[in-house]
């Protein structure tokens, strides 16, 4: 374990944004690479959005949520480990996932070690700093006000009201993930690389991107996830050093 990175497993596996809303083929492959993940002992990270909406207090659990959410703990008890970033439609996870679903839950970012690299994960719904609306919303929303709030009203009031708010954010978050942010993604990444980061991962621009630059003899990475529903692709990196996208076949093993 690298010092000062208390997550650092010797290879893992990335994926984001499955948006599962129902039993699925997309469903069953989600738990199939889970599945297989605890079979062939790697780590998971999620980074955010595993579904199309997702609040972690229990009365807000939509019913076809409830089995992918039992089926990761039970995976996890039995010795996967398992890891999630919220994304811009997960809310208020941490207090009733992390330790149970999860074994760590962050809000906003996490670090991780792969080997001799350094890792910054995040959802990327940040990244874009011309995004005011989206950035208004999620301030409002991820408050600590809004949570209490949520909490004290009835999931027949909340969850459609949830809904329609969604259905409405979706038209911005869709204007921006149209065409990809490189230049504001550059900088960001660049800002993490000078912090000694080797590996910037990101969600939620539903596009396959393998970006390096070469920084003072080494070679820094930004992977972007796909959308799970495209094609079930997802990113490994392990300790060697060997790092790319893959596509989950069942039955088949999630590293080269």
């Amino acid at each position: 374990m690298e010092k000062g990175v208390p997550i650092s497993p010797d290879r893992a596996i990335f994926l984001a944004d499955a948006h599962l809303n129902q039993e699925d083929i997309h469903t069953r492959n989600f738990l199939a690479l889970a599945d297989r993940a605890a079979v062939e002992k790697i780590p998971l990270f999620l980074l955010g959005d595993v579904f199309d909406l997702w609040f972690g207090n229990p009365g807000l659990t939509f019913g076809f949520q409830k089995p992918v959410i039992e089926y990761l703990r039970r995976l996890r008890r039995e010795g996967l480990r398992l890891y999630y970033v919220e994304g811009n439609r997960d809310f208020y996870l941490k207090r009733e996932h992390e330790g149970t679903t999860f074994d760590v839950v962050s809000e906003g970012s996490m670090h991780a070690a792969v080997g001799k690299k350094r890792l910054y994960l995040t959802h990327g719904d940040t990244v874009n700093r011309a995004d005011f609306v989206y950035r208004f919303w999620k301030g409002i929303s991820k408050s600590r006000l809004a949570n209490e709030a949520v909490a004290h009203m009835p999931p027949s009031i909340i969850l459609p009201m949830a809904d329609w708010i969604e259905r409405n954010f979706k038209r911005s978050n869709r204007r921006y993930r149209g065409s990809f942010p490189e230049r504001e993604t550059r900088e960001y990444s660049l800002r993490l690389f000078k912090e000694g980061i080797d590996f910037v991962i990101l969600g939620h621009f539903h596009q396959e991107r393998l970006d390096r630059f070469s920084r003072e003899a080494s070679t820094k990475v930004v992977a972007v996830l796909p959308s799970w529903k495209d094609r079930w692709r997802y990113f490994y990196l392990t300790a060697e050093g060997a790092y790319g996208f893959r596509a989950f076949k069942p039955g088949e093993p999630l590293l080269p």
